[in-house]
């Protein structure tokens, strides 16, 4: 039991820099397991430690950015994993998103050691509740990860000692996801369905309900997360946030739209991220930054304000690509001559915007969740805006293809057009929602978000969306004219079935004695 005390001091320690005063209830060594599970200020930090170790895409800037191993995005440092990924070069040894592994599975520790000290703890009956709820929420979220990245995995679901058997085998992918919907219909059935403002940021019944939703409909489950969407939707807390370009700025963190988020510089995570000082282009941060760029591929994908592609369109202006595009590309792309924080942006190959050395390698850069107002000029300053997970207008497109897969079409069209009137764009007529226009419409009102990749691999689509060449924009002045040119900047590497489970790294497989190892997933034995 001691080791839980110290995990938890760490936390302590980490989580409570700015609550002056709080640790002089007693010097750090004279914490007991007693004290801590009596204490529900300190059972509160524990939780709140367990949500820090939620990993955001805000987390992965700079590095493994799930945009950067699908057709939305390129990384611009060949050491990255991604390229690794991207080029079929990567194996168990690699270790390709192990932390998703090794820091989940420290999480769930955690998880189950909170509910078994909560069946003795001396709160309230509501207090109990409600950290039992967020319990079984966090669990089913690391857990719901692990799976989504290496499918099924050893099922975990009490504290560990030195007695227990040590070496558990997968469980089957159907009593994975089984335990996952048990433990979060049992967190939706414990948690508020909304929290006081001094707890914001904490799981609620729509994050269960919202993240039950996105797992079924990975698996296939097409009734299954249509009931879950619906779910959320009923709960009538959430709305479309009414403006797409400010979603996703720090002046609106915890806005309508938001389901679920990891919380930067609050109780629930004292951490900051380094989004701003990774993904800003060269010239705005004075040090090689802009490391996650946007392909070609992804600008392609966002209609001409008319709805059409830019290859049909009667808009589209090869002397002015970006002109009258689809209103969410200017909120998410960074693009030769846009206006951005008082400068014409100037993307030619050897600007100071995109110099030779480690500037964009496909033309653009990311705007997305950049803080517009954020000062970072050769320094680097703590990011604190809040990374969301979990919004409503997924739910929206989750509901949606659902529809379209149990053949409601209409209702599909329903909620595929509120998206489509918030974005400022024409909505689909009676009688004309395909599959392709979801498709379409998903692409882009979720790109960058890091969901793009599970959408390809539930599609099936690996080799035809990822496995294919991917491209940039070349921009060249010709006696003061500018002119664009496609340019492809990589062949990629898909093998199906393979590659749309990652290997579980070898440092784990290596953790198991003989006579009783983890079984790899099949292609990467």
């Amino acid at each position: 039991m001691k080791k839980y005390a110290y995990i938890l001091l760490l936390s302590i320690c980490f989580l409570s820099a700015c609550q002056k005063g709080f640790l002089d209830q007693g010097p750090l060594d004279k914490f007991t397991d007693d004290m801590i599970w009596k204490d529900s200020s300190l059972v509160n930090l524990y939780i709140a430690n367990i949500y820090s170790g939620i990993i955001s895409q805000y987390d992965r800037a700079g590095g493994e950015l799930m945009m950067s191993i699908t057709d939305e995005g390129e990384a611009n440092r060949p050491y990255l994993q991604s390229q690794q990924v991207n080029l079929g070069q990567y194996n168990s040894s690699t270790g390709v998103f192990a932390d998703v592994w090794t820091s989940g599975y420290t999480s769930i520790r955690k998880c189950n050691q909170l509910l078994d000290q909560l069946q003795s703890a001396p709160f309230s009956a509501a207090l109990q509740q409600r950290m039992r709820g967020e319990a079984y929420f966090l669990r089913a979220y690391f857990y719901m990860e692990i799976y989504a990245h290496f499918g099924a995995f050893p099922i975990i679901q009490k504290p560990l000692g030195l007695t227990d058997e040590l070496a558990i085998p997968r469980a089957t992918p159907q009593e994975c996801i089984r335990f996952i919907v048990q433990d979060l219909e049992t967190a939706a059935s414990l948690l508020p369905v909304k929290h006081e403002a001094a707890q914001t940021g904490r799981a609620t019944q729509g994050a269960c309900y919202a993240m039950k939703c996105r797992l079924l409909l990975n698996t296939l489950d097409y009734q299954g997360a249509a009931d879950a969407a619906q779910k959320v939707i009923d709960l009538k807390q959430y709305q479309l946030f009414p403006d797409f370009k400010s979603l996703f700025q720090p002046g609106n963190d915890n806005n309508v739209e938001v389901i679920f988020d990891k919380q930067f510089g609050s109780l629930q995570s004292k951490q900051k991220h380094s989004l701003n000082d990774y993904e800003y282009p060269r010239n705005f941060t004075g040090f090689a930054s802009g490391i996650n760029d946007p392909t070609q591929n992804i600008v392609d994908a966002f209609m001409m304000k008319d709805g059409k592609p830019w290859n049909t369109s009667s808009l589209y202006n090869p002397e002015q690509p970006y002109a009258n595009r689809d209103p969410r590309f200017y909120s998410s792309v960074l693009y030769d001559g846009i206006f951005f924080r008082g400068e014409v942006l100037d993307l030619q190959k050897g600007s100071a915007a995109n110099p030779s050395d480690r500037g964009t390698p496909t033309g653009y850069y990311l705007k997305k969740f950049l803080d517009t107002t954020y000062d970072l000029k050769g320094v680097s300053v703590p990011n604190f805006n809040n990374c969301i997970i979990m919004r409503l207008a997924e739910i929206y497109l989750n509901y949606a293809e659902c529809q379209l897969k149990l053949g409601n079409t209409e209702e599909a069209r329903t909620y595929v057009n509120l998206i489509r009137v918030r974005a400022g764009m024409p909505v689909i007529p009676a009688g004309e929602m395909t599959w392709d226009k979801y498709v379409e419409e998903r692409t882009v009102e979720l790109a960058f978000e890091g969901q793009r990749w599970f959408d390809i691999r539930r599609w099936q689509k690996g080799p035809e969306l990822i496995g294919q060449p991917i491209y940039g924009m070349v921009v060249n002045v010709v006696n003061g004219k500018r002119t664009y040119s496609r340019t492809k900047i990589e062949d990629r590497v898909f093998t199906a079935p393979m590659m749309y489970l990652f290997p579980i790294p070898l440092d784990v497989l290596n953790k198991y004695p003989a006579g009783k190892e983890l079984r790899q997933n099949p292609e990467w034995k």
